[in-house]
């Protein structure tokens, strides 16, 4: 009896071809003048005549700054160009995802991730993201690839969390944005003409270019605001103030966008590093801001600590 083996799928079918490994290094972290601060484990392996194919570990889920997923740009062009440098393409770049023993996350499949190379200046754009197999990975280098974090992980040492809060700010002295994936709608940076015209000339309709410009900003902001201030002043805690925002009936009417609009403001809060232009940049949230500072809109619901 014969067993039919699934075939590789095609990106990886043209690339596989047995390799060794020539890195494993379990606390692999970017270089300081990278954009993210992130850890991962790097396992680098290499054959004459064949790219190298690069798979990068991380458990999320317990703190290594920024994931894998969100900097893959970063973390797959500084392994090119610090261990490859010589190589016309980039390596191959597999990201594994793996949750520790007491995660609720579930299991994610492992991701070929491939980009858009500027080979001049070793740096990427535009990943697209195809799920592949354990035994895919196998496959690709031609031996067994050990898919876990390693023996040498060293979990980060946990500090207490300071105290958040929610408030409002105005959009206008928000940090400078820098959105990355949606270069077709979302230019870099707001220049001062522009966010004080568009205070002048509020822009309420939604476009269909993207998720982040495809409502009424105003509206949303306006009622999350009033409603974590409601929440404050009957006493609900900031842990409680997103239940009882969304359970509140003003917000049960709300269009389905105008909805998750108003739950990325509580739970997947806006959290610039500091009002603009003291520091630049957002821990989250910048995709946002960039559309609220498009619509003109005035004021905005961020997390705040009491200790800022």
């Amino acid at each position: 009896m014969t067993t039919d083996i699934p075939p590789l799928p095609a990106p990886l079918a043209a690339l596989a071809g047995p390799r060794e490994q020539v890195v494993d290094e379990h606390m692999f972290r970017l270089t300081p003048e990278a954009r993210w601060r992130t850890t991962f484990r790097l396992q680098l392996f290499t054959a004459a005549g064949l790219r190298p194919v690069a798979i990068a570990t991380q458990m999320p889920s317990v703190g290594e700054g920024r994931s894998l997923a969100n900097a893959a740009e970063e973390c797959a062009a500084v392994v090119w160009r610090q261990y490859c440098p010589d190589e016309p393409e980039p390596p191959v770049w597999v990201e594994v995802m793996v949750p520790d023993d007491e995660s609720s996350l579930p299991s994610r499949s492992p991701q070929l991730v491939t980009f858009t190379a500027d080979r001049a200046e070793h740096t990427l754009h535009g990943p697209e993201w195809l799920s592949v197999s354990s035994a895919d990975i196998d496959a690709l280098v031609g031996r067994p690839v050990d898919l876990t974090r390693g023996n040498g992980f060293i979990a980060p040492e946990f500090e207490p969390d300071p105290e958040s809060t929610y408030a409002a700010r105005l959009v206008v002295w928000l940090p400078r944005p820098t959105p990355f994936r949606e270069d077709g709608c979302m230019a870099a940076g707001v220049p001062w003409w522009r966010r004080f015209g568009r205070q002048l000339v509020p822009c309420r309709r939604g476009r269909d270019c993207c998720w982040y410009h495809g409502g009424d900003w105003q509206k949303v902001t306006r009622l999350a605001i009033r409603l974590a201030e409601q929440a404050k002043a009957d006493g609900i805690s900031f842990d409680d103030t997103v239940s009882y925002v969304l359970d509140h009936p003003e917000a049960r009417r709300l269009t389905e966008w105008e909805r998750e609009a108003l739950d990325s403001l509580l739970v997947d809060t806006i959290r610039p590093y500091a009002p603009w232009p003291r520091r630049e940049g957002y821990n989250n949230g910048q995709h946002r801001a960039q559309a609220m500072l498009d619509a003109g809109v005035r004021r905005v619901l961020v997390e705040r600590y009491n200790d800022q």
